[in-house]
């Protein structure tokens, strides 16, 4: 058979599994309007100015994109006051995932993170040939920064620490991160995920930006794939000091980062306006939302991103498939281990306010069949 040819690992690995596109459910021909709140997608969409500047470099898309992405590395660093060379870019923040574990991580290495979380931390050192090691969150459902440090070894290499979490929408604080930080032995990298970093809404929190600037031995990782609206650009980044950026710049495929994404990405930072629109809206929709879920009886865990982790206080499987009938599609969480939760993006007015009136219909029949 074929499959003999395949690399070791592949059989260990497990495929992303995104939301199901609202396209699909509508092609299907069931639903005439499909709301999709599983994949933490922008409601209010990429800022006018950034899909102006991505039609006009469709025009020029039979020419290469820049190798290095260097106008797009100046622009960030103008905004994080870091010199450019310290950012390498790539296909979204997945894929620069995939590139800091191809850099540092040998057969036999350890890559330790908490759990529930993003999945590619796991998939991606199990295709290198390393060995995962998860730890369970805390009670509220946060990175246990002390169990990590607790689970290092000699053949840890690498430490990842996605904050805000996906999918709980957690932080740890800001002082405790530094500290963790500055506790790694001198074999550990660590890297800060921080895909949601722009949503968290604390004065005078500090971020990778300060991490590094500190010295602090950290990897952050970010992405325009949320607050910039340009998920489907696909725009990732990455910015550390020069030892941990070089061996990224060296696995990095050419033209990781294509000429129209990149010509997006530099307007959607230079639409300040459309950046705080997207902020306020999230913050308004998300105070409503959570006070609407606890009226409902649900739990809802304090988030710092553009979703909630809710304990819907019953199986979010079955949930889902009443919500997807009236086409809404949300994110169970039993695959996390969490049977009772979902994962539910905020979406604009309008579509929240169609997802609460769904949810009290499907109660309200619930209650007349008991």
């Amino acid at each position: 058979m074929s499959e003999n040819l395949w690399r070791g690992t592949i059989n260990q690995l497990d495929p992303y599994i995104p939301g199901q596109a609202a396209k699909d459910v509508e092609n299907q021909g069931s639903l005439k309007e499909v709301f999709r709140l599983a994949t933490n997608e922008n409601p209010l969409g990429a800022s006018p100015k950034a899909v102006a500047a991505m039609q006009q470099a469709v025009l020029e898309s039979h020419y290469y994109p820049d190798l290095t992405s260097l106008n797009l590395r100046r622009k960030l660093g103008n905004l994080h006051g870091i010199d450019p060379e310290n950012y390498v870019t790539g296909n979204g923040a997945d894929n620069i995932i995939t590139l800091v574990i191809a850099s540092f991580v040998n057969p036999g290495d350890e890559v330790v993170y908490c759990t529930p979380t993003f999945s590619e931390y796991h998939k991606n050192t199990l295709l290198v040939g390393g060995t995962p090691v998860e730890i369970p969150t805390t009670k509220d459902h946060k990175f246990d920064l002390e169990a990590i440090l607790d689970a290092i070894t000699d053949k840890t290499k690498l430490v990842f620490i996605c904050n805000p979490n996906n999918p709980t929408g957690t932080i740890v604080e800001d002082h405790e991160l530094r500290e963790f930080f500055r506790r790694l032995p001198k074999h550990v990298v660590g890297v800060l995920d921080e895909a949601y970093g722009e949503f968290i809404n604390i004065p005078n929190y500090s971020t990778g930006v300060e991490f590094m600037k500190e010295g602090l031995p950290v990897i952050t990782i970010r992405t325009f794939s949320k607050l910039y609206g340009l998920a489907g650009m696909r725009v990732g980044y990455a910015f550390a000091k020069d030892e941990f950026i070089r061996p990224l710049q060296a696995v990095r495929e050419p033209f990781a980062c294509n000429r129209v994404a990149e010509a997006g990405a530099i307007a959607a930072l230079e639409d300040e306006e459309h950046k705080q629109n997207v902020l306020t809206s999230n913050k308004q929709e998300m105070d409503r939302l959570i006070k609407e879920f606890c009226s409902l009886g649900y739990s809802v865990e304090e988030t710092h991103t553009n979703f909630l982790f809710i304990d819907m206080k019953q199986d979010t499987n079955k949930l889902s498939a009443e919500l997807f009938k009236q086409g809404f599609i949300i994110r169970p969480c039993a695959i996390w281990g969490y049977p009772t939760f979902a994962r539910i993006s905020i979406g604009s007015a309008e579509q929240n306010t169609k997802l609460l009136q769904a949810l009290k219909e499907i109660r309200n029949k619930e209650a007349s069949q008991v």
